[in-house]
């Protein structure tokens, strides 16, 4: 009995320093990279300064943030290694919702969102790192450049898991360059590597560029193969 309740002491706790509004939207937008609070305050519309600078404080004294020294005038707040460790369960947590909206019958605004193709560069970027993790076949390690409308990404896989950063500062194997539509087709199976291949650019190795699409569609590999064997059955019989 004793144990069940300090269990519940400590999920109560963990909702009590998460669940408050904003604070994991606030982790998520750190998920990619430092942010100054500017940049933090236009990714979250709704969000007053007033209410960012509260929960900003309160992750810092939480220990899931870094706040930018009182010395940088444009300085960016970055996620703890603490704050970092909550990755896996956002993760979780976003493709649980994935599905539970998907399979809700009725319309709803998260069910609007997920079929939309309006949306910000940042959060498709997010997914992609998320479905990659999910569908990852085993590759060595490689850096990729991802370009997003106009916003660049950097992937690393390494260690047969993929994470994503804003920016391309580091060297890559590849590139990639997309939009938000296409990606969202994508990763709702809509379209699959063939097409998808047509409106990309891409440069660099081969077999990082076919890993890091396979990647981001469950199936996708066995689906190319498959459409190679219907176009070569096809001419055969031209």
């Amino acid at each position: 009995m004793s144990r069940t309740y300090n269990q519940e002491c400590v999920l109560a706790y963990a909702l009590d320093l998460l669940g408050e509004r904003w604070t994991l939207l606030i982790i998520r937008e750190l998920f990619l990279g430092p942010r100054r609070f500017g940049d933090l305050h236009a990714a979250l519309p709704g969000l007053g300064t007033n209410l960012l600078s509260k929960r900003l404080k309160e992750l810092e004294e939480a220990k899931l943030i870094i706040a930018p020294a009182p010395s940088e005038t444009r300085g960016r707040y970055r996620l703890s290694e603490t704050g970092e460790a909550l990755r896996p369960a956002v993760h979780e947590l976003v493709m649980w919702s994935i599905k539970y909206f998907m399979d809700r019958p009725d319309p709803c605004p998260p069910k609007d969102c997920i079929y939309s193709n309006d949306l910000q560069p940042d959060s498709v970027a997010l997914v992609i790192e998320l479905f990659s993790n999910k569908c990852a076949t085993t590759f060595s390690n490689y850096v990729l450049h991802l370009d997003i409308d106009g916003n660049p990404y950097t992937y690393y896989f390494m260690n047969g898991e993929m994470t994503g950063r804003r920016g391309a500062d580091a060297p890559a194997v590849a590139r990639i360059e997309s939009d938000v539509a296409t990606m969202m087709q994508a990763l709702r199976g809509e379209i699959y590597l063939p097409q998808i291949k047509e409106r990309l650019t891409m440069s660099g190795d081969e077999g990082v560029l076919n890993h890091f699409l396979s990647s981001i569609l469950p199936g996708a590999h066995v689906a190319e193969e498959v459409a190679k064997k219907i176009a070569a059955s096809a001419s055969l019989h031209a």
